[in-house]
């Protein structure tokens, strides 16, 4: 099975190995955490970077920031939970003297979300619904 689907910078194409973000070096996994609930691995080069299991009321939308490169192209790709309401937050990218550039966040496994977009990015930032904006500095691909 072999779904491809675009949105915005996200092209995205899910097997039964995960979901590969195309073009980049990401890539996410859903699984199954404690008391059955919905898991989320995010993936760079095959190297896993982070876990995030579903919680009912997640209170930590961005979760994290990573950058990475593939075939000389530089991407970033941050990721967190839900909002209550279910919609993904506003996220926009930001490096010092380059302003800030807008991404569209993508729901997935009605948990999580992820957002995607090329270039090297500095910091990122998300903004619930409730006005409340939440940064993360973008770190390397392969930290821990």
């Amino acid at each position: 099975m072999n779904n491809r689907q675009s949105n915005a910078n996200l092209v995205l194409d899910l097997d039964q190995r995960g979901l590969h973000l195309l073009d980049s070096p990401w890539s996410v996994r859903f699984a199954r955490g404690t008391r059955d609930r919905v898991a989320l691995e995010v993936y760079n080069g095959g190297l896993l970077l982070d876990v995030l299991v579903a919680r009912p009321l997640a209170a930590d939308v961005l979760r994290g920031a990573r950058r990475g490169e593939r075939d000389g192209r530089p991407s970033v790709l941050a990721w967190g939970h839900l909002p209550p309401d279910g919609a993904p937050p506003d996220v926009s990218f930001e490096r010092k003297h380059a302003g800030s550039w807008p991404a569209e966040a993508v729901a997935t496994a009605g948990a999580f979300w992820i957002a995607l977009t090329d270039g090297c990015w500095d910091r990122v930032s998300a903004t619930r619904p409730d006005g409340i904006t939440e940064q993360l500095r973008v770190r390397a691909g392969w930290s821990r």
